[in-house]
């Protein structure tokens, strides 16, 4: 198993924009955050965010589940 690259939390959302920008039902304006966890990270949203887009909360949590095996977060 190869070791998970180290990465901010910033660096992440950036990441996470750039892919999201490639599906029409994700809006640039939908707020993200990637915030530690007991062990790793997790994506949140605006819970209005969540209400008016479930397409793009279901894209995020594939991506979300795609960098979590490639990335460790680090403190800012």
């Amino acid at each position: 198993m190869l070791a998970k690259k180290r990465i901010s939390s910033t660096d992440l959302i950036w990441i996470l924009r750039e892919r999201l920008s490639s599906y029409p039902d994700c809006p640039a304006s939908i707020k993200i955050a990637v915030v530690p966890t007991k062990g790793s990270w997790t994506v949140v949203t605006a819970p209005s965010d969540r209400k008016a887009h479930p397409r793009c909360i279901g894209r995020i949590a594939q991506i979300e589940k795609e960098l979590r095996k490639i990335y460790v977060l680090v403190k800012d």
